[in-house]
């Protein structure tokens, strides 16, 4: 699939920012300015950021804590995290989610800190979504080693019996926290899983944006209209599970493969060689996006912090709601 110019220098952008937002992240954090300890996504920015920007602002996203490339995807924007990393009384979640990301406006329910509990509460939305005829899909963005959790077969199960709007999108990013995923499964993917529902699925390389765009794009229609598939993009964790993982499984040869093929690089070359974009313009563009992170940075730590009184606030729904 190739996409339009606009589009594709609209998700190009988005995955410059998706590092750029992580790597301050990181540099935050070793000086001691932020507590919220990254799982950075760094190599998975085509994946995150190519299975969700196809989706409707309507549409509802469960993603994960493997960066932020899921939510700038389907549209939130820096200072929201920012001042919910910081723990700002002015943040989405009023600094209550801090690394669990959550907003409502954007139909992004949020992280549920077990992994792999949400499976079945996507199916959940997405059968609210039939029950009422809404016109809404659910995206369920998830890692293989998640997969491997008690919900995922059955909510599979029941998305297929019941014909669900809903995709699940498996980032395969070869690894199950701190081991290599042949440590983990008999196989080398996940998707064929999905045979055994009758789910059709895909399995596409996820360091090309247009083939990850296109592939989601693909899935989205077919669930908005015909009932659940399984995608599966297969990627590489460039990054080790968290900040203070000092990733000695990690094979160098390993980092050197896949780092030839890091998908910004990639999208970079592509805009090159079509004449989309010029290596100043690139340069401005990037310089434009790190201003910008700066100053939500800036913003998010000048907001208010909350109060004592804040604590007992949100504990119990309001009457308002139905």
């Amino acid at each position: 699939m190739a996409l339009e110019k606009k589009k594709i220098l609209e998700v190009y952008r988005k995955m410059i920012l998706v590092r750029t937002m992580e790597n301050t992240h990181f540099r935050l954090l070793r000086k001691g300015k932020i507590n919220v300890n990254p799982h950075l996504g760094t190599g998975q920015e085509a994946v995150s950021v190519g299975v969700t920007s196809p989706l409707r602002q309507s549409d509802i996203l469960f993603g994960t804590h493997r960066g932020v490339g899921e939510y700038i995807g389907k549209g939130m924007q820096p200072k929201e995290i920012w001042l919910e990393y910081l723990g700002k009384r002015n943040g989405l979640c009023k600094g209550k989610g801090t690394q669990h990301l959550a907003d409502r406006k954007n139909n992004i329910p949020g992280l549920a800190s077990s992994l792999g509990s949400d499976f079945s509460m996507a199916v959940g939305t997405a059968l609210a979504s039939k029950m009422k005829n809404k016109d809404q899909v659910t995206l369920f963005f998830v890692g293989e080693g998640t997969c491997n959790q008690g919900d995922a077969s059955p909510s599979m199960c029941m998305a297929a019996l019941w014909n669900l709007p809903v995709v699940f999108a498996i980032c395969t990013n070869q690894f199950c926290e701190m081991s290599y995923m042949n440590e983990h499964f008999p196989t080398e993917d996940v998707a064929p899983r999905a045979a055994g529902y009758n789910i059709p699925y895909e399995i596409i390389d996820g360091q090309d944006i247009e083939t990850t765009y296109g592939a989601a794009e693909k899935a989205i229609a077919h669930a908005r209209k015909k009932g659940p598939f399984v995608l599966e993009y297969k990627t590489f964790r460039m990054a080790p599970h968290h900040s203070g993982d000092l990733a000695g499984y990690v094979k160098k040869k390993d980092l050197e493969i896949w780092g030839k093929r890091d998908p910004i690089d990639l999208c970079r070359q592509k805009l090159f060689q079509n004449d989309m974009l010029t290596p100043q313009d690139d340069e401005k563009l990037n310089q434009t996006v790190q201003t910008e992170v700066d100053q939500a940075v800036k913003e998010a730590f000048l907001a208010p912090d909350p109060t004592l009184g804040d604590l007992f606030q949100d504990v119990y729904a309001s009457k308002e709601v139905g």
